[in-house]
């Protein structure tokens, strides 16, 4: 299935090598994106709150808002990809919820990176492309795993996905999801080379 899903997404994409993502972003994301630090401090700010401070120090730097280090150009491979949600909605949402890692992969095609979250019930599926040194921007579609159509970006704002991605250590990416639509102020992604 998720073969399938790339081969829509790569057509849809078309031959081009360098799309502009601010030319593809929607309003609401590149306004997210813009916003990025301040989702990622509101999020630290309501685990601290909670008192689970301890939970983010323990994962130093993924949560610091100045972890970006230079060469945020993720290499294609297979990653280990886990998913932490920060200040959870006040009905009910958790301060901080910490997934087990799921698997990802990104694949060099026509000079862009093109990004897939191939496994858990939610998976997303888009195109990084480099914004300067320190950060790439990744635009994407939300799919559910009993799916088998896709929903191209820009179509729904609940499918729709905008991350900065950064490179946070020597093989360690993060992909930091602000404001999302559901369940926390902000989504963190963790993603470590499988060996």
């Amino acid at each position: 299935m998720i073969a399938g899903l790339l081969l829509q997404v790569a057509a849809a994409a078309g031959p081009q090598a360098e799309t502009q993502w601010p030319e593809q972003a929607t309003a609401a994301d590149a306004a997210r994106l813009d916003r990025w630090e301040e989702a990622l401090e509101i999020g630290r700010a309501g685990v601290i709150g909670a008192g689970e401070g301890a939970l983010l120090a323990a994962r130093s730097p993924l949560f610091e808002t100045s972890a970006a280090l230079s060469n945020s150009n993720i290499p294609q491979g297979l990653y280990n990809c886990s998913i932490t949600k920060l200040d959870g909605d006040p009905d009910g949402g958790l301060p901080y919820i910490a997934y087990s890692p799921f698997k990802c992969r990104v694949v060099d095609q026509n000079g862009r990176k093109h990004f897939t979250k191939l496994t858990g019930s939610q998976r997303t599926i888009g195109w990084i492309d480099k914004v300067d040194n320190k950060q790439s921007a990744y635009l994407g579609t939300l799919i559910y795993h009993y799916e088998d159509a896709l929903v191209a970006y820009g179509k729904t704002a609940k499918r729709d996905q905008a991350a900065v991605v950064q490179r946070i250590g020597a093989k360690r990416w993060r992909m930091v999801f602000p404001f999302p639509e559901y369940e926390s102020k902000v989504d963190v992604m963790e993603l470590t080379p499988v060996e």
